[in-house]
């Protein structure tokens, strides 16, 4: 879910970047980089903030100017420019002289010019100026959310660093935040609530911003938008550093590929290769053979089969098990009455006064659970036992806020559980035994030539990483022998033409079509099946539209508002995911997606 662009400044502005122009064709060898970027912003009680930037530029060649550009259609404004050069200010002019300033308007930009006389050297140009509309006030909190640097510079910047102060001094650990846009910055919490961005690197058309969550009484004089932002704003860095995480990784991995080419034990590499790659075609032709179906499956609108969702996420991950087998068990388990979804919501007095303080629950049917036990299968009882009588301490309520409390113990526990998942799977028959062997044999044998192909690099120089690139890939071809049979097969092509249906559904006018049990179908197995974040919105909304909501029974709302059964599903399921991996949200690093913040454009040199 993104964020919503009304408390997004558009991309377009604050400090279109320093921007250099060509204007003197004849010199020679004209070109310039950007070596530097200190930033200062400080924030005021009413939402404006005072920013100053000291950009350093070397220059190589004939300069005469550089310009910034600020926008005149966006959220933000700008205004009190003020430009220094060491203790020298730029005076505003139409002279074109050098040591002033030119503001003009041009289009939907107004543009800040400087006239300077500059030949292969180096200088560093101070920008000062009162920015406003970086920062919305909410509810529960602030928002501050602003691009440091633009794409729109095609050159690299580096040496950033960058310091944001609050208006008054907050306590330890405030504000949240998060670094979009690069997966090398780095943030920290300074002292009374500063916060630090640091980055040896920016590559060419490439941004970089802040995202940061305040306490909503630091900002005094801002007008109060009457909503809570909070919850969706953590929901989503949630996800982005998940993401993050997952982009890090395959960087190091490519990275580890590309330092396995080298220039020796060459005459070695190709005959070894071509024998490991006989040894796996021959393994292949053994135990890899695809199940053939007498007649296809048909178009499924309506669950295939009977079964539990976790084992549903099974079949269709290769036998590995995500995140959303637990959440869909635990939303199945509510469908069957052993549980209840609650939005709670309380009112805190605090120092300012009273505030309300909303959060969802999982309520267990005690009674229930325990006259029905049998009917369930074990791991979805150990997931009920570890969830009320480990985490909850034999309560029969559970909510969100504890669960996030103890991420570390629901990680072990989903680690065990997911285990539990599979074995349950192994039942089912849905893969074949003979691929399985084949499949352990290539792990082993994978494993083994790693390890002796590391060994020969001793001797024979980094070459022979190329052997050990070719065994990691026989990992991942191990990974593809594992064939399910006839039975798992068909199971397979069932669930996904229902995955492929219900990508395609409109809930929004075809609603109506669909009874109770369908709605809660399409919810859980939905999940099962690894629909994302776009499905259940569209789902949700179809409910609310329709009025329906009432044919989700198990998620007990406490007011009549429609939209909240989309936000009670979307909380339920971001944060028990979230929960359960080692993703962190507020700051340390940057993190992928982002690109809502205030634009800083971008430019050339003259």
């Amino acid at each position: 879910m993104r964020i919503r662009k009304s408390f997004l400044i558009k991309p377009a502005a604050l400090l279109l970047p320093i921007v250099l122009i060509l204007l003197s064709c004849h010199a020679r060898g004209q070109d310039y980089r950007m070596s530097a970027l200190s930033l200062e912003l400080r924030l005021n009680e009413d939402g404006s903030m005072q920013v100053r930037e000291d950009r350093e530029f070397i220059f190589d060649g004939e300069f005469s100017f550089v310009y910034r550009a600020f926008p005149l259609d966006g959220q933000a404004s700008f205004s009190d420019f003020r430009v220094f050069e060491g203790d020298n200010e730029y005076v505003e002019s139409d002279s074109e002289a050098p040591g002033t300033m030119r503001i003009t308007e041009n289009g939907n930009h107004k543009e800040l010019r400087l006239f300077f006389e500059a030949r292969d050297t180096t200088r560093t140009f101070t920008f000062r100026f009162t920015a406003e509309g970086a920062t919305e006030r909410y509810q529960d909190n602030a928002l501050f959310y602003y691009q440091l640097i633009s794409d729109e510079w095609d050159q690299p910047l580096h040496n950033i660093r960058a310091h944001i102060y609050p208006p008054e001094p907050l306590p330890e650990g405030e504000p949240a935040h998060w670094v979009h846009g690069s997966l090398d910055a780095v943030s920290q919490i300074l002292d009374e609530g500063a916060v630090q961005v640091s980055l040896d690197r920016l590559p060419a058309n490439s941004y970089l911003e802040l995202r940061a969550l305040y306490p909503a009484e630091a900002f005094p004089d801002l007008p109060v938008i009457e909503q809570e932002i909070r919850e969706e704003v953590m929901a989503e860095a949630a996800a982005l550093t998940e993401e993050a995480n997952r982009l890090r990784r395959e960087a190091m991995e490519q990275k580890a590929g590309e330092e396995a080419r080298h220039q020796r034990g060459k005459q070695l590499v190709l005959p070894v290769s071509l024998l490991y790659i006989l040894i796996w075609v021959t393994l292949f032709r053994k135990y890899s053979k695809k199940p053939t179906l007498p007649e296809q499956p048909g178009a499924f609108t309506r669950l295939p089969a009977k079964d539990k969702p976790a084992l549903v996420n099974y079949l269709m991950n290769q036998t590995e098990v995500n995140g959303n087998a637990l959440v869909s068990t635990l939303f199945h388990l509510a469908y069957k009455d052993f549980v209840r979804v609650e939005s709670t919501e309380e009112r805190k007095k605090g120092f300012l006064g009273t505030r309300k303080i909303t959060d969802t629950s999982f309520i267990l049917n005690r009674a229930y659970w325990e006259s029905n036990k049998e009917s369930l299968l074990p791991f979805e009882n150990e997931l009920l036992q570890f969830l009320f009588d480990e985490l909850a301490e034999k309560e029969d309520q559970l909510s969100l806020k504890r669960m996030k409390k103890k991420r570390s113990g629901m990680q072990k526990f989903f680690a065990k559980w997911k285990k539990n998942v599979k074995q349950e799977g192994k039942n089912k028959n849905w893969f074949d035994h003979q691929s399985k062997k084949g499949q352990q044999t290539g792990f082993i044998i994978s494993i083994v030539a790693m390890l002796g192909f590391l060994g020969l690099t001793i001797y024979y120089g980094p070459w022979m990483l190329i052997l050990t690139g070719l065994a990691f890939l026989s990992l991942i071809a191990a990974i593809l022998m594992l064939q399910r049979t006839t039975e798992g097969e068909k199971a397979y092509r069932q669930w996904k033409s229902l995955h492929r249906h219900l990508k395609r559904f409109n809930f929004q006018s075809e609603m109506e079509q669909l009874d109770e049990e369908a709605i809660n179908e399409y919810l859980i197995y939905g999940l099962a099946l690894g629909l994302g974040p776009k499905y259940f919105k569209k789902l949700t909304g179809g409910l609310e539209t329709s009025g329906n909501t009432a044919y989700i029974a198990w998620i007990v709302l406490h007011n009549a508002n429609l939209q909240s059964i989309g936000d009670t599903v979307h909380t339920v399921i971001t944060t028990t995911s979230t929960t359960m991996s080692s993703a962190s949200g507020a700051g340390g690093g940057g993190t992928a997606g982002g690109g809502g913040g205030a634009s800083s454009g971008g430019g050339g040199a003259g």
